[in-house]
């Protein structure tokens, strides 16, 4: 069975096609207001034209208002389920955009940037091998992952207290 993406795809392409024609077609409708025989002013022949093909608008209006679903449809499914990267500034960059955006905060995206318990040791011994960080370090980051703590926050220096008060009102 195809994925649910595709097929929202396929709906939007089919009605997209099907609006060029029906475009075509009104195009060619309203056109032939011009061949008759009767003799219409300059506002007169655009209105003619625009009766003549009125059907054939409120059909395009029908199949855009449905591709443009299709298509919004295909976005959402495919966000989804795509396999985005797990990652502490990624998830400060989406919650600042589901704040500002009321449709990405339905889609709760942050949940599935934020990193798992398991990414959060796994980048955390990767970094204890490459000697980035010592025992200690290793010990307290690893304590602070277990116990749910994010590993990217870290004790704050008296030095950073004491700008953060600085910079209080």
């Amino acid at each position: 069975m195809a994925s649910r993406h595709w097929l929202y795809f396929g709906g939007f392409v089919i009605t997209g096609v099907l609006l060029v024609g029906v475009g075509l077609i009104g195009v060619l409708d309203a056109l032939s207001v011009l061949s008759g025989n009767a003799y219409y002013g300059e506002e007169a022949v655009l209105l003619a034209m625009l009766g003549e093909a009125a059907e054939w608008v409120v059909v395009a209006l029908a199949l855009g208002l449905l591709a443009g679903a299709f298509l919004a449809a295909t976005v959402v499914s495919v966000l989804r389920s795509a396999s985005l990267p797990r990652s502490d500034r990624l998830v400060a960059v989406v919650e600042r955009l589901e704040r500002t955006s009321p449709l990405l905060r339905r889609l709760d995206i942050s949940e599935t940037v934020e990193p798992t318990r398991e990414d959060r040791k796994r980048r955390l011994r990767e970094r204890y091998v490459a000697g980035e960080i010592d025992d200690d370090e290793f010990e307290a980051e690893m304590e602070r992952v277990m116990s749910g703590g994010s590993s990217s926050e870290r004790p704050r220096t008296e030095n950073e207290t004491a700008v953060e008060r600085e910079d209080r009102p």
